[in-house]
């Protein structure tokens, strides 16, 4: 992404970009200018100064009924954020407090994508309890690799942050290749109780086990995650990692 793309984020054309981009090379201006510097159509260029304008990115005089026009700092923009985020965590405080929200209204949901496997993750963090005891199997499949947003670690970065910050009790299994990958990824990773997992095993998920949630991930291009809040889905999975954990091996 090019520095003015982030501006797409806030409802902006390419042409938009394209012309913003141009009034800040060549300062306050007439149309044609900017016309002949953009190469873009002037109908085109004269909507998108109009929308320019109205977001606070372009200024304009007027001067024997001519306009010029100038490229003006993304401050307007960054308000608008700044208030949109405001209004967003409050609207969010607001729906956690709801009916919607109460336990036990839908006990598995799907997640899809990349936006949805992190909020599966996040929810799940926020909803670890201090000293709660947490079951973590990992997989060491290549798939885990080629998940887009795994390439930056900054993602799990923050969950094993907030999960450490509430509980040292986490327990995770994984075979050889799984530990080379957290020696890699995870900072964190002498915090967790490892264990190895024998030759042969293998997972096409990872699973995440919390006293009240079982979370069955499967990561790659299109990552997907299952959520079973159910007390008795629970209590099978646990019993199977503990089965698990008797089996695999301490770290040497």
């Amino acid at each position: 992404m090019t520095t003015f793309n982030v501006l797409e984020k806030f409802g902006l054309s390419k042409n938009d970009i394209n012309i913003y981009s141009s009034l800040l090379k060549i300062g306050r201006c007439k149309t044609g200018q900017i016309i002949e510097n953009s190469n873009i159509v002037s109908s085109r260029v004269y909507e998108s100064l109009r929308r320019l304008v109205s977001k606070g990115l372009v200024s304009y005089q007027v001067k024997n009924n001519v306009k010029y026009y100038k490229a003006e700092l993304p401050d307007q923009l960054i308000e608008d954020a700044e208030l949109h985020t405001s209004e967003l965590k409050e609207l969010s405080k607001k729906i956690k407090e709801s009916e919607i929200t109460k336990p036990d209204r839908n006990i598995a949901n799907i997640y899809e994508g990349t936006h949805g496997f992190k909020t599966a993750f996040t929810q799940h963090t926020h909803a670890i309890q201090k000293n709660e005891p947490i079951s973590i199997i990992a997989f060491g499949s290549n798939t885990s690799v080629k998940t887009p947003f795994i390439k930056s670690a900054s993602f799990f970065e923050q969950i094993d942050k907030e999960t450490f910050s509430k509980t040292k009790n986490v327990r995770m299994l994984a075979d050889e290749e799984g530990e080379k990958l957290l020696k890699e990824k995870r900072s964190a990773y002498k915090k967790y109780l490892l264990k190895i997992l024998p030759k042969g095993y293998f997972s096409p998920a990872a699973i995440n086990i919390s006293s009240r949630e079982v979370l069955i991930s499967i990561w790659g291009d299109k990552p997907i995650v299952f959520s079973i809040k159910n007390p008795v889905a629970v209590a099978s999975f646990q019993k199977n990692f503990d089965f698990l954990w008797n089996l695999a091996k301490p770290l040497n």
